[in-house]
């Protein structure tokens, strides 16, 4: 098991680097630790120089420089674009709405798109006093509005909330009356991206005339279209105490069973040598889906990665998992260096990075006879793998981690993948009523059935535990004592024990040395 197996993993490495070092530069998440830790990691790549007459090892470090050079300019590039200086008076500005409005305890909150020649392009949230006519807004209108633009902030957010908006995009946020805003009727019917929102609502609604309501509506909108606002607070609650809340954004799962759809309405035989040809059609209509469901980042990974082991099965070569994986991060964050910092992306790649690596081995610890047997032990181990991956994260971001994902993760995937399918079946469907009954009554059941057993789960005791890493270097030096004991593990070399010490000794002493400077 060696880096320079997985040249796309090794270009990721100062990459990230690079964003995190541009981050630091910015502002927005500075720590003396980061420093640090840079230092440490400048130093040992000198003294590998120094002692090394390998001119490789040269080269090497040029591009991974090179890398970081280039993390440093896209994310310095990205915020320069998002950070506004907006007038300290009061302006009049035209935007277009690009989502619906989005109802809080007070007013509507709408994303708008600037279309003044000064600020073109840029995005805000703009709330509005609740009135009826806000509500009826949608995806694609123009209006005008009047009011103090102010930069994002994190005052009484009680998290990073100027980091999270400028992440996504967000340039500013606006509170405005009813009567400093109107609609300004320029006949435009928005772009692409409001037109697939507006087609997202449009089978949502086709969802509830086919008798879909409730959670069944809700689970069926989050799954098969990316949309998790019907998703009640106490559906969220559930899902989340049992620690499967993953399973209600669009990710491989879904990916996998549309191919399986694709696959099976598209057989070999009628290509015959010509296996580009389907590979092509079924990653034009998947491409075509994703986009309609606002390419969420869990499906555009794993979409990135389908595309890369189609293109090899096209070419008749065969494909590297970890490979596609770095492919897939370098495309992400080549264009938008931010999400390094989004929290589904770190969720979405962890989960995904740890299954490759971590899977293979653990399968091989024990042998089921029986398959039922097999499928508890693959399921089992797949979601451990996952959770090695993510716990560090979650415990980051929420303080805390579910106890019993194992025991939901036997009952939810298979029925996810029934659920999936059927929501997606429902568009082939939907218009031959008897056959389209049978499915909603199937799906209805099947939400209401996995929402009972997930309850349950969530009110088992201690089915939550308050835990929680404070820094990064904690999540750090996690991942590296995993990856190390791995390494030994399969070398049965010490020296991957003595690094996985030095990890976790490393982490402390920044630790330590970051709580004296603060």
């Amino acid at each position: 098991m060696k880096l320079s197996d997985w040249p796309s993993i090794r270009l990721v490495i100062p990459l990230v680097a690079g964003i995190f070092i541009s981050d630091t530069i910015e502002n927005t998440r500075a720590q003396v630790s980061v420093w640090c830790a840079l230092s440490i990691v400048g130093l040992l790549s000198v003294t590998v120089l120094l002692y090394s007459d390998r001119r490789p090892r040269l080269a090497g470090l040029c591009l991974s420089l090179s890398f970081v050079m280039a993390g440093i300019a896209s994310f310095r590039n990205q915020m320069d674009r998002v950070r506004v200086d907006w007038p300290d008076r009061y302006s009049v500005y035209h935007g277009m709405i690009t989502s619906y409005p989005l109802e809080r305890e007070r007013s509507y909150r709408l994303e708008v798109t600037l279309q003044d020649s000064l600020y073109r392009g840029r995005n805000i949230y703009l709330y509005v006093v609740k009135d009826s006519a806000v509500s009826q807004l949608e995806p694609g209108q123009t209006i005008v509005f009047e009011g103090l633009v102010n930069k994002p902030s994190s005052e009484g957010a009680g998290f990073d909330y100027e980091s999270y908006l400028l992440s996504h995009g967000i340039s500013g946020t606006l509170r405005v009356r009813t009567k400093d805003w109107q609609i300004a009727d320029d006949g435009s019917r928005g772009n692409l991206k409001t037109r697939s929102v507006r087609l997202r609502r449009n089978v949502i609604r086709k969802y509830q005339e086919w008798g879909l309501d409730g959670n069944a509506l809700a689970v069926a909108s989050a799954v098969s279209l990316g949309e998790k606002r019907a998703l009640s607070d106490d559906l969220r609650e559930v899902y989340s105490a049992s620690g499967v809340s993953h399973v209600l954004a669009v990710s491989g799962l879904h990916v996998g069973i549309m191919c399986w759809f694709l696959y099976l309405l598209l057989p070999s035989f009628m290509f015959g040598k010509r296996v580009w040809i389907r590979e092509s059609i079924v990653m034009c209509i998947l491409w075509t889906y994703c986009f309609l469901i606002g390419s969420p980042v869990s499906i555009t990974r794993t979409l990135i990665m389908f595309s890369i082991v189609s293109v090899c099965r096209a070419a008749n070569r065969e494909s590297s998992a970890l490979n596609s994986l770095g492919v897939a991060a370098l495309i992400m964050l080549a264009i938008h260096p931010s999400y390094l910092f989004d929290m589904s992306f770190q969720l979405s790649y962890c989960a995904v990075l740890f299954i490759v690596i971590l899977t293979p081995s653990l399968l091989d610890l024990y042998k089921p006879r029986t398959p039922p047997g097999r499928y508890i032990w693959r399921v089992t181990v797949l979601s451990v793998s996952a959770q090695i991956g993510t716990v560090p994260i979650v415990m980051y971001h929420f303080s805390g981690v579910s106890t019993y994902v194992l025991l939901a993760n036997l009952f939810v995937i298979p029925a996810m993948f029934v659920i999936v399918s059927l929501s997606m079946s429902l568009w082939i469907v939907g218009w031959i009523a008897p056959v389209r009954e049978v499915v909603v009554r199937i799906l209805t059941w099947m939400v209401d059935t996995m929402t009972s057993l997930l309850e349950r789960v969530a009110a088992l005791p201690y089915s939550h535990l308050e835990m929680s890493l404070s820094n990064v270097w904690g999540i750090f030096s996690f991942y590296a004592v995993v990856i190390f004991v791995l390494l030994w593990y399969r070398e049965s070399r010490t020296r991957n024990l003595v690094y996985a010490l030095a990890s976790i000794a490393v982490a402390c002493v920044l630790d330590v040395f970051q709580f004296f400077v603060v």
